[in-house]
């Protein structure tokens, strides 16, 4: 995930090198983890069938966006450079990474119901008992 933002950062130049710490902590850190425990949360709490796999997808995705928006609105409205804080920059971001997670949950769901049919050894079963 590092290196695909660091591409990002020095070919599309999508904030630039001084904005790339942020950048690994809220995408490749904060979303990585977010979504994965998620998926395997739903996943557990499902007994691992593919609807499962797909809601725990749809809600990794969506929810993983979210925070890590949060998570971006807070480091902006803390920083001395912006000078509303953040009271603008939460509900801004908070929405906005709402709507926008919902798409990246519903292409998350579906690239993972594919791959449960195409490719199934890919996406694991998760079948694990709630003890």
């Amino acid at each position: 995930m590092f290196l695909v933002l660091l591409i990002q950062c020095i070919v599309f130049h999508d904030g630039g090198i001084t904005a790339l710490g942020a950048n690994v902590l809220n995408m490749a850190i904060i979303g990585v983890l977010v979504g994965y425990f998620i998926f395997v949360i739903v996943n557990k709490l499902m007994h691992g069938a593919r609807k499962a796999r797909i809601i725990g997808a749809f809600l990794g995705g969506w929810i993983s966006v979210i925070l890590a928006g949060i998570a971006c609105g807070l480091e902006i409205g803390y920083s001395p450079a912006f000078p509303y804080g953040i009271y603008i920059t939460e509900p801004v971001m908070g929405q906005w990474h709402t709507a926008l997670g919902v798409i990246e949950g519903i292409i998350t769901a579906f690239i993972i119901g594919y791959l449960t049919i195409k490719a199934p050894y890919l996406v694991p079963a998760m079948e694990v008992n709630l003890k």
